[in-house]
Parts: C-alpha cells; structure tokens; sequence
C-alpha cells in the first residue's frame, strides 16, 4: 500500500479496485457501511480527495461513477484484473473483409467471459437486425451457431457477420438488408468455410 496516502484514503481506494476487479459499481452508501462509516458523505470526501490527486476518475453525471486510474492502481501497487472483452479485429456486416486477427484494444465495460471476443462491425447488411456499422458484435468464439441464429463466420479468409441457414451439404449467409443477395456456400466447391461463432449480443458506444 502507498505511504502517500491518509490510511482512509487507502482503503477506499483498494474497496474501489476490488469492485472494479469483480466488474461492480458500488454506491457510496455501500462504501460507507463496508468501511464503517456513519454517513455516506464520508466516502464522498475521501472520493473528492482522490480524484483532486488524480487517483480516482468520476462522472459527476451518474451516481455510480468512480474508476481507478492508472495513478490510482500504482498507488496501491496493483493492476487491474479485470480488462473487458478483447477487441480482435472487423467484421464485415456488406462485402466480406479480411478477417486478419489483430488486437484493437478492450470493451471495458463489457463483462469478459471464456471465448467471448468483440470484432467492429463495418458495412450496412445487417442493419434490419438493428446492427450498425461501428457496433460492436460480441461474438462466442468456437460456440456452434444454431439455424437462423446469426454469428461470425470466415469464408476463404474473410469474415463476415450473417444469419445463417443450413442445408443439405450448403451453409447460407443471409444478409438484413435488401440490398444484399445472401452468399451460399456448397461443400466442395474450394471455399474453406471456418465458423467462429455465435452472436452473443450487440455493444454500441454512445456517439
């Protein structure tokens, strides 16, 4: 633990790593009988302090709104656990892209979970499903995609995001937009067909 720091300081900033290890937002209510305080108002003191020495970050516009920053982590000698849903790459919801797998950051405030990855969605195919290029699709990588469900697959080295059909011997990509005719793929025709998986949900950003 950091000596810069009033002992009280310290353990509110540690209550906040902890929670935000465990993916929660905890009141300051919560805070104040956890460490034993009379008032919530407490907590709101040391939680101003902190922020004025740049350990603590908060948005005054939501009532559940403190995170550690980097300076706040080094102070109690910790790193987060906790880093969000891997960002790998695009995928195409038009014209298949290439799927090259590179990492473009975290969704931090998406809870992670085993196999679960984020790719951006770029292109309009999709949007009758309410997918917009610039979502985020989280997909369930290596998860079996039932029929008419939609999810991720990489046809030939490009990924693309679709419902898809089954049938005998074929795969079908079925687009939710008019404008686009779905990609039907027939066993033995030379295409390499890889499915990555499910569509768990969809994050957008607030723009």
């Amino acid at each position: 633990m950091s000596k810069a720091l009033p002992p009280g300081q310290t353990r509110i900033l540690a209550f906040f790593a902890d929670a935000e290890d465990e993916g929660r937002q905890p009141s300051r209510a919560e805070v104040a009988e956890a460490m034993g305080y009379a008032f919530p108002s407490a907590v709101s003191k040391h939680v101003d302090a902190l922020v004025r020495k740049g350990m603590l970050a908060a948005d005054r516009d939501k009532k559940r709104n403190v995170r550690l920053t980097e300076s706040g982590w080094a102070a109690i000698e910790r790193a987060p656990s906790r880093r969000g849903v891997p960002v790998i790459g695009a995928i195409a919801a038009g014209v298949p892209i290439l799927a090259a797998e590179q990492h473009a950051g975290y969704l931090d405030d998406v809870q992670p979970a085993p196999g679960r990855v984020a790719l951006k969605v770029r292109g309009d195919s999709m949007v009758d499903a309410g997918i917009l290029d610039g979502d985020y699709a989280v997909i369930q990588a290596d998860g079996k995609i039932s029929e008419g469900h939609i999810g991720a697959v990489v046809v030939d080295g490009e990924a693309t995001l679709k419902r898809i059909r089954y049938g005998t011997g074929r795969i079908e990509l079925h687009p939710e937009n008019r404008r686009y005719q779905p990609l039907v793929v027939v066993n033995g025709d030379g295409r390499a067909v890889q499915v990555v998986g499910p569509l768990s949900f969809i994050y957008r950003r607030v723009r």
